[in-house]
């Protein structure tokens, strides 16, 4: 089996940025612990690339989500070997997504 390649997109690391700053507001270590645990969570698909459930909003089979508390990971199956992590929001926002 090759190995993953797991690419965050621009758009996904200022998802990232965003939710550090929003929670910061409130703890800065708590706003590490959980962007930690939002990779643990990206972690999980080098060994399960298709684990999570496909987007019900988008007519694409390859666009697949993560839940992680109230914030959905959506990431793009690109090949066997190939993840790209489209976008990190909470799901009480709109999905906002170009694939």
């Amino acid at each position: 089996m090759e190995q993953i390649n797991i690419v965050i997109t621009e758009s996904a690391y200022a998802d990232l940025l965003d939710i550090e700053l929003y929670i910061s507001q409130d703890s800065e270590f708590i706003a590490r612990k959980f962007i930690s645990k939002i990779f643990d969570k990206i972690d999980q698909l080098y060994s399960f690339p298709t684990s999570g459930k496909f987007v019900p909003e988008i007519n694409n089979r390859s666009i697949r989500e993560l839940l992680l508390n109230k914030y959905r990971i959506i990431y793009q199956v690109v090949d066997d070997n190939n993840i790209n992590i489209v976008r990190i929001v909470h799901s009480s926002r709109l999905l906002d997504i170009e694939i």
